[in-house]
Order: C-alpha cells, then structure tokens, then sequence
C-alpha cells in the first residue's frame, strides 16, 4: 500500500469536488446542502492536516462525505420548529370545507343525482357503471352486448347531459 501525505488528501479533494458534489446532492436531495456539507469536509481536512498519512484518498473522502451527510440528517430530523416557522405554518388556510361549503356540495350532489335519474336506462346504467365503479368499456360492451364505441358514446351523451342540466340549474347560457 503506497501512502500519501495529508496535503494530497486536499489535492483530491479539489480535484473530486465535483463528484463528491454529485454524490452528496444524490444523498440529501438539496445542492446548497450537498455544498455545506462538503465545506464541512474541507474544513476538518484542513484541521486535520498534521494526521498521518492516508493510503487511498479518494475512498477516505467518499467516507467523510457519507459520514457528515449522515450526521446532517440525523441533525435536522431532530431539530424543532423556530416561532418564525411555526407562525408560517398557522398561516396555511385550512382547506376543508366550512360548514357552507358542505351543505352546498350536498345540494349540488343531490341536484347531480336527479339529473342522473333524467337519463334513459341504459345510458344511465353505462354512465353510472363506467365512472362511478370505474369498469372498463369493454367489460361494460360484453355485459351489454353493445361495442365499445356504443359504450364510449353513450357515456360522453351522459356527461354530456348532465353538465348542460348542470349549467341550465346553475342559470348559466350554454357555450
């Protein structure tokens, strides 16, 4: 094993910046951090230049970076929230529906399965069958001994229907 002295731990270091980089935004998921943690790398190799010698650089460098990206996860997996960040998130709207917004859905459901009861049998049972329990057109063309085009007309007549019924009740003009 041939062993080189600490400076050319540095030596590699700037010559493999790049990659190690690479590897460390691999590792975290963020470049700005994949760069504090490779400045923490230089900074201990620096401190640490009156080591011994190191026989395989680039793998001891690969190691350090592997162990402080660690060592950074472990940091911020643990770390509390401050007052700013906390104050951010209360400021987040809730996006559950008031109690307003409930019972207008509900009316606007109610109102949906009406119009649905307005269709003929079988395009209702189509349009029902296909998007409310999601089977597939040529399941539904074989159970109603129709083509898959048949079914996929019948399903846009639907659609079709209910959004103009929609638009008529909600006192908008038809496009």
């Amino acid at each position: 094993m041939i062993t080189q002295k600490p400076s050319s731990l540095l030596a590699c270091f700037i010559s493999e910046r790049k990659r190690l980089v690479h590897y460390l935004t691999g590792r975290t998921g963020c470049a700005a951090t994949a760069k504090d943690i490779l400045q923490d790398a230089w900074l201990k190799l620096d401190r640490s230049e009156s080591r011994r010698p190191v026989g395989n650089p680039l793998a001891y460098l690969q190691r350090m970076a592997r162990n402080l990206a660690i060592d950074n996860a472990r940091a911020h997996s643990r770390r509390w929230l401050d007052a700013v960040e906390v104050e951010a998130l209360l400021a987040f709207p809730d996006e559950a529906p008031n109690a307003e917004q409930k019972v207008s859905d509900a009316q606007q459901l109610e109102r949906l399965a009406q119009i649905v009861e307005e269709l003929p049998a079988r395009c209702r049972e189509l349009f029902l069958a296909a998007r409310i329990e999601g089977t597939p057109h040529k399941q539904l063309a074989e159970r109603f001994g129709v083509s898959v085009r048949t079914v996929e007309l019948e399903v846009a007549r639907a659609l079709d229907h209910c959004s103009e019924r929609l638009r008529q009740i909600s006192g908008e003009a038809r496009r």
